[in-house]
């Protein structure tokens, strides 16, 4: 199998990475789908706090983002990730001996910090392999993530139990040593770090150090930020809200049927990388994307049209039909994005333009949920998943359009990186 075939050619230190992140996402799906639960009905905490303890987590994300990738840049993204692994340890350990509100919005604070070293970890990934890997090297993270988080979640509903309050608290210590463990490895394993590469030019005697400053001057790389966050608001930033919401209040299915399209979800990611991957390591990275976005809008028109069934067999039908779509474009997307974020970013400042998309999709990530909920409830349900399928058909036409300003050198850009304009 040729995907097979290319992981084994990957470099000794991409395969070692890809392996210590399968294991720190079994540790994260221990824990991933109890979050509410164990806040609100083990701790006996209100509702409202076990939303504000997301909340607080999301917006610590986009400010631990934007400090890791200016840490990977001066440590190098190696020792930037293991930090930032440890921040993560200490939050979710944090979780496991929470009882009162400020304990968990204190843990969720130090969490969500860690988990903004994700920059970091995407630079080390980045920068482990030639960029005509680029594509091979994301898609398998994004696809091992998701089998691995599956397999943790699929132990965690063995073990939690509301009548037990320990067994959660086993699991988040479970999950916090497998981030520790992560973090020790990457500091002992000094084969992580990639190779340097050639710098642009040197700066000018007197000049100003890089920084974010010359990472947001940066045209190309902001019209990508840009419909990346438009398209991660309209796909990713309702998965666990808009659209469960949409399908609770117009279909006829139920939370078991939900629970079904999710393990569907799931599925089909792994299927799709398996399958569409011969295709995508040769597409240019914009039609990679172009396509994602076009799936999601094809995914929210099926949701649309089930609104419109009587038959609950038919609805499910459809709605599944719809999900595979869905994690379709989830496996282009994540396959496509990073690798065209990368292109576009030179060595020197590498951990930053990884930070700043971060920051970006955080940003949709939080705001999803917020304008999902605001139109939902007041019974514009169906004008926002039309609205959704509109900005996944808009975004991509915009990608495509602009690819000839993607190729080209940005005057603000502090030098041109060694990127791959032909994948580009």
């Amino acid at each position: 199998m040729s995907l097979l075939k290319d992981l084994a050619a990957l470099p000794r230190p991409a395969r070692a990475l890809l392996a210590l992140g399968a294991v720190n996402n079994i540790g994260s799906g221990l824990v991933l789908p109890f979050l509410v639960v164990y806040v609100h009905q083990v701790n006996g905490l209100g509702l409202r706090t076990a939303m504000h303890v997301v909340s607080v987590t999301s917006l610590a994300v986009i400010v631990g983002g934007l400090y890791a990738g200016r840490l990977a840049d001066r440590i190098g993204p190696r020792r930037a990730a293991a930090a930032h692994m440890a921040l993560s340890a200490l939050g979710v350990a944090g979780y496991a001996v929470a009882s009162d509100a400020w304990h968990f919005l204190l843990a969720a604070a130090v969490w969500g910090i860690g988990l903004g070293g994700s920059s970091a970890w995407n630079a080390l990934l980045a920068a482990s392999v030639p960029h005509e890997s680029h594509p091979v090297v994301f898609g398998s993270s994004f696809t091992l993530a998701n089998a691995a988080m599956g397999i943790g979640g699929l132990l965690g509903g063995v073990v939690a139990s509301t009548a037990h309050p320990l067994s959660f608290r086993l699991l988040y210590g479970a999950d916090a040593l497998s981030y520790l463990g992560v973090a020790v490895l990457m500091l002992v394993l000094r084969g992580l770090d990639p190779t340097p590469e050639p710098q642009s030019t040197a700066p000018a005697s007197g000049a100003r150090p890089a920084g974010y400053r010359q990472v947001f001057a940066n045209g190309p790389f902001l019209l990508v930020m840009g419909l990346g966050a438009v398209l991660y608001f309209a796909s990713y930033g309702q998965l666990e809200a808009g659209y469960p919401a949409f399908l609770v209040t117009h279909t006829g299915v139920g939370t078991s049927a939900i629970a079904v399209l999710f393990a569907v979800n799931t599925a089909a990611v792994i299927a799709a990388q398996v399958l569409l991957y011969d295709l995508v390591k040769r597409w240019r990275h914009t039609r990679t994307v172009a396509l994602a976005g076009l799936l999601w809008a094809a995914n929210w028109a099926l949701v649309l049209g089930a609104a419109d069934l009587r038959s609950r067999a038919a609805q499910l039908t459809l709605l599944i039909t719809a999900m595979v779509l869905f994690a379709t474009a989830e496996t282009l997307y994540a396959t496509g994005m990073p690798s065209l974020v990368n292109s576009l970013a030179s060595p020197e400042l590498r951990g930053r333009f990884n930070a700043a998309y971060g920051m970006s999709t955080s940003v949709g990530f939080v705001t999803g949920p917020l304008v999902a909920g605001a139109l939902v409830v007041s019974g514009s349900a169906i004008p926002y998943a039309a609205g959704m399928a509109a900005l996944c058909v808009v975004a991509p036409l915009v990608l495509v359009a602009v690819r000839g300003r993607l190729l080209q050198p940005d005057a603000a850009a502090p030098a041109e990186p060694a990127s791959e304009p032909a994948l580009i």
